[in-house]
C-alpha cells in the first residue's frame, strides 16, 4: 500500500496549478448545493462517498472541500493510479487494490487511522471501485465502504453526488449535490447494513439531482467556480457584441 505523504505547502501548490486551474479551464462552471449545515471543525471525522463517472470526480470533491468546507482531506485512489500519479501523495491521496483482499482490508484500517487521527479531517471515498456510467443502475457499493465508516465511528457519512451536462455552452457544466450525514454512532451496526445504507442514500442523492437538471431546476445551486470563457462568448466579447442569454445555472 503506498501511504499519504500530506505536505500543507506541496497540497496548495499542486492544487493551485493542476487542481484548479484544470477545472477552469475545462468547464463552464462549477455548482454545488448541500442539505445539511456545513459540519464543525472540532466536530466528529468525516466520511464523503461519491458515485465515480469521470475522471473529474477527485479534483471536484477537492475544489469544493477546499473552497467551502476546508476540512484536512484524504482520498482513497486505486493502487496502479496512484503508481502512475505519485504526486497526489503530497496531497492526501493513499492506495488500495481491488484484486488483492488482504491489501484491501489493509488499506480500509488506515483510512480509519487517518480520520480518527486529528481533528477536522475528512476522507472521500469512491465505493464503485471504477468509473461507471452515471445513469447505471442499480448503483453497487463495495462493503468495505460501510467497514471504513464503522471502523471510523463515530463519524459522518455524507452522500456526494456528481453530475456533467452540457447545458447551452461549447463547455459542459459540473454539479455538486451533499445529502445529509449519516450519523454512525458506534461500530455496533454491520459494515453490510452500513453499505446498503449509503448505496440507498448515493443513489437517491443521484437520482434527485438528474430529476433537476434535466427539469433545469438550478433554484438549489450556488456557484463554486466559474470557468473561462466558450469560444462564442469569447468572439462575441473581442468584437463588442452583447452576450447570448445564458440558459444554464446563473
Amino acid at each position: 500500500m503506498l501511504t499519504a505523504q500530506k505536505n500543507s505547502f506541496l497540497n496548495a501548490l499542486l492544487y493551485r496549478l493542476l487542481i484548479r486551474s484544470a477545472v477552469r479551464q475545462s468547464f463552464h462552471g462549477v455548482y454545488y448545493r448541500q442539505n445539511s449545515p456545513t459540519p464543525s471543525h472540532d466536530g466528529p471525522p468525516v466520511i464523503f462517498f461519491a458515485n465515480h463517472s469521470a475522471w473529474w470526480d477527485a479534483h471536484l470533491a477537492m475544489v469544493f472541500n477546499e473552497q467551502i468546507w476546508r476540512r484536512d482531506a484524504y482520498v482513497m485512489v486505486e493502487d496502479a493510479q496512484l503508481r502512475r500519479y505519485p504526486f497526489f501523495r503530497y496531497m492526501g491521496a493513499f492506495s488500495v487494490s481491488r484484486t488483492n483482499p488482504r491489501a484491501a482490508a489493509a488499506s480500509m484500517k488506515y483510512a480509519a487511522r487517518l480520520l480518527r487521527a486529528e481533528p477536522n479531517r475528512l476522507m472521500l471515498i469512491f465505493p464503485q471501485g471504477e468509473i461507471q456510467a452515471n445513469d447505471l443502475r442499480p448503483f453497487k457499493l463495495f462493503r468495505g465502504t460501510g467497514a471504513i465508516a464503522r471502523e471510523s465511528a463515530p463519524c459522518l457519512a455524507y452522500p456526494l453526488a456528481l453530475r456533467y451536462e452540457f447545458i447551452g455552452e461549447q463547455k459542459p457544466d459540473a454539479f455538486i449535490s451533499i445529502g445529509s450525514p449519516i450519523h454512525i454512532e458506534t461500530s455496533s451496526t454491520t459494515a453490510k447494513d452500513l453499505t446498503e445504507e449509503m448505496t440507498l442514500r448515493l443513489t437517491t442523492e443521484m437520482d434527485q439531482m438528474r430529476e433537476d437538471v434535466i427539469a433545469r431546476n438550478f433554484s438549489g445551486f450556488t456557484a463554486l467556480l466559474r470557468g473561462s470563457l466558450s469560444i462564442n462568448r469569447l468572439w462575441d466579447a473581442v468584437r463588442g457584441r452583447s452576450q447570448i442569454k445564458s440558459i444554464g445555472p446563473d
